[in-house]
């Protein structure tokens, strides 16, 4: 018979050693009930809380240096290992010699060293009361011991192709294998017939194989193997299987979205306010290719402002469970490449049906807010309507003719002064009334969300201007303007007020929630912004939102602002979804929901689909609801995970552009700034450019530094010059290397 779970630990607590043989025993478990007991006490070690000890047996992590944690191989080959139990504070740093052919995503078991390295431990610092405060070191070193569980995630390498060699039976093939760029001194053993026809040489993705190892070698097959060296197509094709995301709609979705009437030849117009009077326009990139928000503003007696957000209303054509649905729900969200778009939706329903197109009517859902002479909301309704998209506008556009109001002086503030001015588009003074307004009732909003501690962070972003073949031509900063602004707040607004809706309405809502930072990672930010500034840490340290906001406001301006606002949200968690309502730290809400995307994000659908059947009356039983609240716990974790897989996929594929773009201008002399240091060396951001790389310890010749983690630099030994975060440095890009993804720079020196 199976012991219960608090038996088995009593147990292993009294024997440390103890084989899984001698637990059965001990136990009296039956032969047929054997698997079922390996099964349990792998699940105890794949949550943390049993290690099985290689030559030993299981014990508690807590009596021995094991722990058991992810593996992350870094570019440099490298790893990190992230502990599974909250209480086992600090990742584990696993020098290259000591991966043991641990593949990154890997669930490993790590021995800890007893020995900390010089300068681990920070020195306690004394908090209120007398306390001081438990500060893990962050670089424990560890070595890999055993493998708990391989990751299905695929890794990238080069192959060697197997070669013929003959024997009494003939020719035959030896096996390939594949070299991991991360892990070069690792080998996987790729059986014949698993190549995929790989060729030598050739970049693939392998998944490693669960079972038993070619001898010393772990099995894999290749699942996809790289085209034309350098090409779009080929970089593309290797991003999508890297990161698993669907590329090509179903044919069932693709045939619904076929069938869907026009507009005009549909009675969908009945049971909606026309809204076609307004002056409703809409604020897009200028390669935006979906438009589903559009906004109008009206001024009120007493100095007030009637805000009108209208979203495209997708689940008009996007029912809960139709085919498209389930299409959606499958991808989670767009996803946004340099030089291809991977829809959520048809073209059909992204580009014409739901895309709210200027000079056409469309279906909308309306958010028609107003807000007082100070920007507080005191009223608001939520609506299905019908609207005409009288201008498409650029933030270009929007900015140039924002400032054009600046130079007649009016309340707009572009932010721009001493830039030189752009052009207005020629249709301006249609547009110059309502633009001021609009920028009056951003700087309210945006003045009150500061006020509650809302959070803003100036985090620096590379934008690609690609050519008509996905060339990359130009690289820029992606600016976060004035015009940028007035979207962003009028979004907000209209987002918060939803949430308000259905909590008002008790109805299922998927959230988004932003957990508050916890103290470990905060006493990290602190200990950082004490090397860099200690003034701005004083009061601010317990104050939450509100102190962090006082911190990312006193530093914007100065030269290392960006690395601050870059570490702060580092150590804030990532914001996700959730079934419930709940707390968006960095917003300062109680509560909040994405209404505004619903043709680019499926959590925005699902709250137009869960407005449709409140307004239908579909909710008004209990059964619907039941089956939502069944539902949506699903859709948060899985809308959340393919969130994540399109950020990752965005950043790697422009890291691979901006790689194939630079080509050209290895040698060339740069300027920078030091964002990163680290014992194997600093990273430097370029001064315009916003491309990051390494300059690796190796190749400084002038002294032989080393890493100092109190003080955050690198130290030269003899001239005791140090390099800190913040620097201006000169640089040579020396290397690209499209294999790791990795740019690498010469140092030149500091800029003094």
């Amino acid at each position: 018979m199976l012991p219960s779970s608090e038996r088995l630990l009593q147990e292993i607590r009294r024997h440390e050693g103890v084989k899984t043989r001698d637990l059965a025993k001990i136990f009296e478990v039956q032969d047929s009930e054997f698997d079922d007991l390996v099964t349990l006490l792998s699940d105890f070690q794949e949550s943390g809380q049993l290690v099985r000890v290689p030559e030993s047996g299981w014990v508690l992590p807590e009596r021995a240096p094991y722990r058991v944690g992810l593996l992350k191989v870094t570019r440099r080959g490298h790893g990190f290992v992230e502990l599974l139990r909250p209480e086992h504070a600090g990742d584990i740093f696993i020098p290259p010699k000591a991966i043991a052919g641990g593949f990154d995503g890997d669930l490993v078991l790590v021995e800890i060293e007893r020995r900390r390295h010089r300068g681990a431990r920070r020195p306690e610092r004394r908090g209120r009361a007398g306390k001081a405060p438990r500060v893990e070191a962050r670089l424990r070193e560890g070595r890999v011991v055993d493998i708990v569980r391989r990751s299905r995630g695929l890794i990238r390498g080069q192959y060697q192709a197997a070669r013929a060699r003959c024997n009494k039976k003939g020719r035959e093939k030896e096996p390939g294998f594949v070299i991991p760029f991360k892990n070069p001194t690792a080998k996987i053993y790729i059986p014949p017939g698993s190549e995929a026809e790989a060729q030598d040489g050739q970049r693939v993705l392998v998944r490693l194989v669960e079972g038993r190892g070619y001898g010393i070698y772990p099995v894999g097959e290749v699942v996809h193997t790289s085209g034309e060296e350098g090409s779009l197509e080929a970089d593309f094709q290797e991003i999508a299987a890297e990161f698993g995301f669907p590329v090509e709609q179903p044919e069932s979705a693709l045939e619904e979205a076929a069938r869907l009437p026009d507009l005009s030849r549909e009675k969908a117009r009945e049971g909606r306010e026309d809204l076609r009077h307004l002056l409703a326009i809409t604020i897009d990139p200028e390669d935006a290719r979906d438009f589903d928000d559009a906004v109008s503003l009206e001024r009120l007696e007493g100095g007030g402002y009637r805000l009108g957000v209208h979203i495209a209303d997708v689940s008009h054509y996007v029912p809960s469970g139709s085919a498209l649905d389930r299409s959606a729900r499958e991808r989670g969200t767009s996803i946004y490449l340099p030089g291809r778009v991977v829809p959520m939706l048809p073209e059909r329903l992204a580009n014409d049906l739901a895309s709210l197109r200027p000079d056409q009517d469309r279906l909308t859902k309306t958010a028609l807010m107003d807000f007082d002479a100070a920007g507080r909301l005191v009223n608001y309704r939520l609506f299905r309507s019908l609207i005409h998209n009288r201008r498409r506008f650029t933030y270009e556009e929007v900015l140039a003719i924002l400032e054009e109001v600046d130079r007649r002086g009016g309340a707009a503030r572009s932010g721009t002064a001493g830039e030189s001015p752009r052009l207005p588009p020629g249709d301006y003074r249609d547009y110059l009334e309502v633009l001021n307004q609009m920028a009056e009732l951003r700087d309210l909003l945006h003045r009150r969300r500061l006020e509650r501690g809302a959070l803003e962070l100036d985090i620096a972003r590379a934008r690609l201007t690609v050519d008509g073949a996905g060339e990359v031509v130009k690289i820029a900063q992606d600016r976060r303007d004035p015009s940028h602004h007035l979207i962003e707040e009028f979004m907000l607004a209209a987002n918060e007020a939803v949430a308000a809706f259905f909590g008002s309405h008790g109805l299922p809502l998927i959230s988004r929630v932003h957990n508050e930072p916890d103290e470990e990672s905060l006493e990290e930010f602190f200990y950082f912004l004490e090397k860099i500034e200690p003034k701005l840490v004083g009061r601010s340290r317990k104050k939450g939102s509100t102190g962090l906001q006082a911190i990312a406001a006193g530093v914007r301006g100065a030269p290392y602002a960006p690395i601050v606002h870059l570490e702060l949200l580092r150590s804030l968690p990532h914001a996700e979804y959730a079934a419930e309502a709940g707390l968006h730290f960095a917003l300062a809400t109680s509560t909040y929901c994405h209404f505004t995307s619903p043709i680019r994000r499926y959590p925005d659908l699902l709250v137009h689909q869960v407005l449709d059947e409140h307004w239908g009356g579909r909710l008004k039983g209990a059964r619907r609801k039941i089956e939502w609240a069944e539902d949506l716990p699903r859709c948060a974790v899985e809308s959340s995970h393919a969130e994540r897989r399109a950020e990752e996929a965005e950043r790697e594929m422009t890291r691979l552009r901006i790689i194939r773009h630079l080509k050209s201008r290895v040698g060339e002399e740069m300027a920078g700034m030091v964002t990163g240091i680290h014992p194997f060396g600093f990273f430097v951001q370029v001064e315009g450019l916003l491309i990051d790389g390494l300059v690796h310890l190796s190749t400084l010749v002038d002294d032989y530094y080393e890493y100092d983690p109190e003080d955050f630099c690198l130290k030269g030994c003899r001239r005791r010059r140090a390099i800190r975060l913040g620097q201006r440095v000169r640089v040579v890009l020396s290397e690209l290397d499209a294999d790791m993804r990795e740019i690498r720079f010469h140092f030149l020196g500091i800029i003094e």
